[in-house]
């Protein structure tokens, strides 16, 4: 059975089941699942990360606010390898209904992300056709080049590390509902709380979080995977992670920051703010002993940051412990966000 969003784990393994063209041993990280980016050896030094998400066109939203989501969501990616990208092939596939000025302005912000991160667009293809309600439009490829001994992927994380995550949970999928229905969140909650999402939207980078860490190299070399909260929010992402690195964890949900507002939105639209879209939000798999050095840097630079578990060895699984107790982890294929906002569309909300 298709359902909406990203094809969860049982799918991914049923879909491709390892059947990636021809093998290569110059690919150290290939397709799998709970895993950002491909590491591809160029040179007995160097190799090239290279990670590729959807291009986003959603006129409800807006056509600058698009235009972010389709650079940042890539770079997102790229960046969770500890270096930034640097090159970026695009593919729209845009709805034929899009005007000329609408065009213009979607690749004019888009041209402006990427110079801003440091992206340079090397080519790609443009076109057009009927996709109906898709807020797909096609899709970006970025590349870094990076030095083999430093470059972190989720498939690195060990046992006994702490786990670090960013900011708040719901953080993207809180600001899109907010942004593309105002009216009804202004109704419900308030004209304040609804400028303070719209607000955080521009914070759905984790950029930022990158740069603090590069400007500690000792730090950065006691981090052995990173990860982007996307589809399936704060705890997906730490299942992810944990899956691609083979490894068991303790997870503390009550120690994941839920800000008020993000937590207010998803109640009004009626999804679980710890499994819903989070990008912007950075998973860290760390060392005990810079954990704090970690926490105190970010909070130095005005990001909000905790402790929200630990890995385990394998055989020790995958628990999440709570208020009420210990339960076992179990991963969640369906994120709430998507049909969310493809009711409320249905449902003619504004």
């Amino acid at each position: 059975m298709i359902t909406l969003g990203k094809v969860g784990r049982t799918a991914f393994d049923d879909l491709f089941g390892g059947k990636f063209g021809l093998e290569s041993n110059a690919v150290l990280q290939g397709p799998t699942f709970g895993v950002d980016t491909s590491i591809v050896q160029i040179s007995e030094e160097l190799v090239l990360v290279v990670a590729s998400d959807p291009a986003s066109f959603i006129p409800a939203l807006g056509v600058k606010e698009s235009a972010w989501l389709t650079v940042a969501l890539t770079a997102n990616d790229i960046a969770t390898s500890g270096y930034l990208p640097k090159y970026a092939q695009v593919v729209l596939n845009l709805t034929h209904k899009i005007t000329n000025e609408e065009l213009t302005e979607y690749w004019n912000y888009i041209h402006q992300f990427c110079t801003e991160i440091g992206v340079s667009i090397t080519g790609g293809h443009t076109g057009f056709a009927d996709v109906g309600a898709s807020t797909l439009a096609g899709g970006v490829t970025m590349f870094a080049v990076a030095e083999n001994d430093h470059v972190k992927c989720s498939s690195f994380a060990l046992p006994h590390q702490d786990l670090i995550l960013t900011k708040t949970a719901a953080l993207s999928s809180a600001a899109i509902l907010a942004k593309s229905f105002p009216n009804h969140t202004k109704q419900h909650l308030g004209n304040k709380a609804y400028e303070d999402l719209a607000a955080s939207f521009y914070q759905t980078s984790i950029v930022p979080e990158v740069k603090v860490l590069k400007n500690m190299p000792n730090i950065m070399q006691n981090i052995s995977a990173m990860h982007d909260v996307t589809e399936g929010g704060s705890l997906g992402a730490i299942y992810e992670l944990c899956e691609a690195g083979g490894v068991g964890v303790k997870v503390n949900v009550d120690a994941i920051h839920v800000d008020e507002n993000q937590r207010a939105i998803c109640n009004l639209f009626e999804i679980d703010p710890l499994r819903s879209v989070g990008a912007g939000s950075l998973l860290i798999a760390c060392e005990k002993s810079v954990s704090e050095r970690i926490l105190n840097e970010f909070n130095n630079n005005a990001i909000q940051a905790s402790i929200v578990g630990e890995t385990l060895p394998v055989d020790e699984g995958k628990t999440i412990v709570s208020r009420s107790g210990e339960d076992e982890f179990k991963y969640w294929n369906v994120d709430p966000y998507w049909a969310a906002f493809f009711d409320a569309v249905e449902n003619g909300l504004s």
